[in-house]
């Protein structure tokens, strides 16, 4: 190579490397997920929702599985209470004002937040006969 040919190649060279950095910054690829604007922060705000507490009681053959019980839930817990019946009747909450037509064989559900604290009685309110007690603490 001749004296010339080795000094147009050296600055070709140094220009290439002078000029390497000033090109506009690369695109990100077509498929690359942008995210910005509210979708990015609606993500970010999603929380798991609580799960009722599941509370069931059986009065069968003029008796309940569970008269004698207190049945401890805590303040501001979301709880769904279940009845199933061989009687038709009504479940009643007391405290709570809560209740519920039952049919024989059937069931009734009563859905609440336990936001009074106390002991209250669940009961068949037509024949007064007692279910359980909760107890909201």
């Amino acid at each position: 190579m001749s004296r010339t040919s080795q000094i147009v190649a050296a600055a070709l060279a140094g220009a290439l490397v002078l000029t390497a950095g000033c090109g506009a910054p690369a695109a990100p690829p077509a498929s690359a997920p942008t995210s910005s604007g509210p979708a990015a922060d609606s993500r970010a705000a999603i929380t798991a929702v609580p799960t009722a507490t599941v509370l069931a009681l059986t009065f069968a053959d003029g008796r309940s599985d569970r008269a004698a019980d207190r049945i401890a839930v805590a303040l501001g817990e979301a709880v769904e209470l279940t009845v199933t019946s061989d009687v038709a009747d009504e479940v009643h909450l007391h405290g709570y004002d809560l209740s519920g037509p039952v049919t024989a064989g059937g069931s009734a559900t009563l859905s609440f937040t336990a936001d009074i604290p106390g002991v209250f009685e669940i009961e068949l309110e037509e024949s007064g006969e007692p279910l359980a007690r909760l107890e909201v603490s």
